[in-house]
């Protein structure tokens, strides 16, 4: 902590891990998180893999990968509402439980041998609307439970779960599918739901909001956090800017099985990719804290996004096992870091009073753009570009409007670096740590 004039600053922490160990509360949220995210990438990966296997179709491998996500769009405002008027605890909890059962339904239609897509994709895409009544209350805790000079570091560790999930679900369904069938890797996702329950049930102080919210008003309610949402800059910039990344990545996400089976005819190649994919988001996501500070969140978002776009073209001309696996790597260590520090700039800036209601409008921003984006890639990948060249002309795409926006947005990194520190290499900054001695 540093005084200054007569001002008290705190000094932002750039190790996500002291904010782990400082803050009890969090720490057993994130654990949590951990157990369920494990569970949702065992899910996710066994249905794909089973879809892409029996129809050979990107599409409708898409179709149900995105089917989680797509429900955001419409639902999470109704979640935001929810977690502005009540315990956001509680409504986490309640959503970890519909979860649960729903994945259960999941793992007994697939144990009985049912493999269309669409049906599948429908109990995902219910599984999805309680995914997205949880979310806004989930993330809306965070805030509740770390200084506001912590919040990128617990965001950063909260993009780790997810990530660990990535790099670790895979391998764990791989050995789950391949003993017990893939019936028994979903059922695993259940499972991690209700141990997800007890452990946000060990966090006793109430976690409210505080915020007013009419009910039986809803659609006045959500249209005034959406007005709200796009009259604040911080939100309304990462809405437009999540809206162009998801345009050019969310194909990528959703289309590795395809993608692994036009590199070659290896069983494990897309279980490979996503462990690839997950570690690299890891790694990613344990560097976005520190590489902020360091250099200032609108640099790490003109960095990483456009290592996004080569990393998709170096897939679009891999024809090797490890030419591919790198690619996802890096597609992975790059493109999740973006998603975790706009979503900082959307917490950092959204009122606390409002802040369930505005992430929610976030959240459905993400998920409408993520489930129309993928879904129209696959299917336009199957039927008029091909897999490899929607890739190189996404990849490109994002570079090109990486350029766009630095030459045609002058105020982009002004309202993305915000109310954050100076980073560490800006000159004042340097001057100002020669004058306190440091």
């Amino acid at each position: 902590m540093v005084q200054h004039s007569g001002t008290v600053h705190h000094a932002v922490s750039s190790n996500p891990l002291s904010t782990l160990r400082r803050h009890k509360d969090f720490r057993r949220l994130w654990v949590s998180a951990l157990i369920s995210d494990l569970g949702t990438w065992m899910q996710a990966v066994t249905v794909s893999v089973l879809v892409a296997s029996t129809s050979k179709s990107s599409g409708a491998t898409a179709l149900v990968f995105s089917s989680l996500f797509i429900p955001q769009a419409l639902i999470s405002p109704f979640g935001g509402l929810v977690a502005d008027r009540f315990d956001r605890r509680h409504v986490a909890i309640a959503m970890q439980w519909a979860q649960a059962v729903i994945a259960g339904v999941l793992a007994l239609v697939i144990h009985l041998g049912v493999r269309s897509p669409y049906a599948l994709a429908f109990i995902v895409l219910i599984q999805g609307c309680a995914n997205a009544m949880s979310n806004p209350a989930f993330g809306a805790m965070i805030p509740l439970l770390v200084p506001r000079e912590e919040l990128l570091g617990a965001l950063s560790l909260s993009g780790m779960t997810w990530n660990s999930g990535r790099a670790i679900g895979p391998a764990i369904a791989a050995v789950t599918t391949a003993l017990w069938g893939p019936a028994a890797s979903v059922t695993g996702n259940a499972i991690s739901f209700v141990l997800m329950a007890l452990v946000l049930l060990t966090i006793k102080r109430s976690l409210h909001g505080g915020g007013t919210v009419r009910l039986r008003n809803a659609h006045a309610e959500i249209t005034g956090a959406a007005r709200l949402a796009i009259r604040t800059p911080g939100p309304r910039t990462m809405m437009i800017s999540t809206s162009f990344l998801q345009l050019c990545v969310a194909t990528t996400f959703s289309t590795v099985p395809t993608f692994a089976a036009s590199v070659n005819d290896w069983k494990r190649l897309p279980m490979l990719l996503y462990v690839g994919m997950g570690i690299g988001a890891l790694l990613g996501a344990f560097t976005v804290a520190p590489l902020t500070t360091r250099l200032g969140r609108s640099r790490v978002l003109t960095i990483f996004p456009a290592l996004a776009g080569c990393s998709m073209i170096i897939a679009a001309s891999a024809r090797s096992s490890v030419v591919a696996i790198a690619a996802l790597f890096l597609f992975g260590m790059s493109s999740p870091v973006s998603f975790i520090a706009f979503g900082a700039v959307v917490q950092r800036d959204a009122p606390e009073q409002h802040r369930g209601r505005i992430l929610s409008i976030y959240s459905a921003v993400v998920g409408l753009c993520f489930g129309g984006f993928s879904i129209a890639g696959g299917y336009l990948a199957d039927e008029v570009l091909g897999l490899r060249v929607s890739y190189r002309s996404t990849g490109i795409l994002l570079i090109a409007l990486l350029v766009i926006v630095h030459l045609c947005w002058p105020s982009w990194r002004r309202i993305v670096n915000g109310t954050d520190p100076a980073p560490f290499w800006r000159p004042d900054t340097l001057l100002h740590r020669r004058h306190r001695g440091t």
